[in-house]
């Protein structure tokens, strides 16, 4: 019969606790070198209706959406028009448009697509449904404007 001492058992679970936290704070570090931190952009904090003529989007979203495009293409956001708009459930945190590298949370988010046009140039927005967008082009996210 083998007897543990217990000071060595409770040395190897501090080592195994070191260990998960080394392991766990690796993972979720979401740190790249030379690359700067971006805040997410949101919607406004309210609870908006949803509108049946652009495809079930809020306004207060598409507004922010309208806000992006006419500083990301130097127009007036009135001049803007709704290519298409519909609700979409993203597979991932990666909204439909991942960064190479880049890990993202696997669950369902449930949000939108919206492709606006300006100038004859077609951008596709895709959000979660509080108002957390990327802009995607061919299948990569663009920077913020």
């Amino acid at each position: 019969m083998i007897v543990l001492n217990s000071q060595a058992v409770r040395r190897q679970a501090l080592m195994t606790t070191i260990a998960l936290a080394v392991l766990t704070a690796a993972c979720t570090s979401n740190s790249n070198e030379g690359s700067k931190p971006t805040s997410p952009q949101s919607a406004p904090r309210h609870e908006a209706a949803m509108n049946e003529t652009t495809g079930e989007v809020p306004q207060p979203i598409l507004a922010l959406f309208r806000d992006d495009l006419a500083r990301r293409a130097l127009v007036k956001p009135e001049t803007i028009t709704v290519a298409s708009a519909t609700a979409q459930d993203w597979p991932d945190g990666a909204m439909g448009c991942p960064k190479p590298g880049e890990m993202y949370m696997q669950m369902i988010v449930p949000g939108y697509r919206v492709v606006l046009q300006a100038n004859g140039e077609k951008y596709a927005y895709h959000s979660d449904q509080r108002g957390r967008f990327i802009v995607c082009a061919n299948g990569l996210a663009l920077p913020p404007a």
